[in-house]
């Protein structure tokens, strides 16, 4: 585990708030936001969210209006700019720290309510990648409150090494989604996720054990 940056973790964070992937992810997690103050802060974050949404009684609320993108995009503003807010003033202000939070995760609840409630189907784009001749691969991204959804399948590369699987962001960074191993002759299916929202992934890619990019798409944003 040694030597993995802070974007691998990150990727790891949206899988392990719902308690998902491996034994040895979980503990490397660990070690790592033992070390790492920002990751920790992402991490407190998302199991705040996590937990906030959790309680929530689905049953006890009237239906209302489905959200307008307008609306959607100003509460999650606003719930970024508290998020900056809040760090800033941790250390001098613990008490209005905690109650920033839960205001910031009611304003989640709120959000997703809208949209639940007027049963609107979640936003999928896909996304075919190539690079490496006879393979084929493609990657469905599905928006989920918390980040992306990634459903994975390629077939076609015979090395018997581990893949990588990342999202670019707008701000030209990579995200790990997770990884595979190639099944020759045979489809590889592998669901992974990415704290990303789904507007801000701008090209997915395939990286190879040593970090060499042979699959690689970007997506069309003229459509948004």
């Amino acid at each position: 585990m040694t030597g993995l940056t802070c974007e691998h973790w990150r990727g790891v964070l949206a899988m392990d708030v719902f308690g998902k992937g491996s034994a040895t992810d979980r503990a490397g997690l660990r070690a790592h936001l033992e070390v790492c103050q920002e990751c920790k802060e992402i991490s407190d974050e998302l199991a705040t969210t996590h937990d906030a949404l959790a309680h929530v009684d689905w049953s006890a609320l009237a239906p209302t209006t489905s959200a307008s993108p307008q609306l959607t995009h100003a509460v999650l503003g606003a719930l970024h700019s508290a998020g900056q807010r809040r760090r800033r003033r941790r250390r001098s202000a613990g008490l209005a720290a905690a109650v920033g939070g839960l205001v910031a995760a009611s304003l989640i609840v709120v959000a997703v309510v809208s949209i639940h409630s007027a049963g609107m189907p979640p936003t999928v784009r896909t996304e075919a990648l190539h690079g490496t001749p006879s393979v084929t691969a493609s990657a469905v991204l599905t928006e989920r409150s918390w980040g992306t959804s990634i459903e994975f399948r390629e077939h076609g590369l015979t090395g018997r090494g581990v893949y990588t699987v990342s999202m670019e962001s707008s701000s030209g960074k990579w995200w790990v989604a997770g990884t595979y191993r190639a099944a020759k002759s045979r489809t590889v299916d592998a669901a992974m996720a990415c704290a990303l929202p789904l507007k801000s992934i701008t090209g997915v890619r395939v990286t190879n054990a040593s970090g060499t990019t042979i699959l690689t798409s970007y997506a069309n944003l003229d459509d948004d």
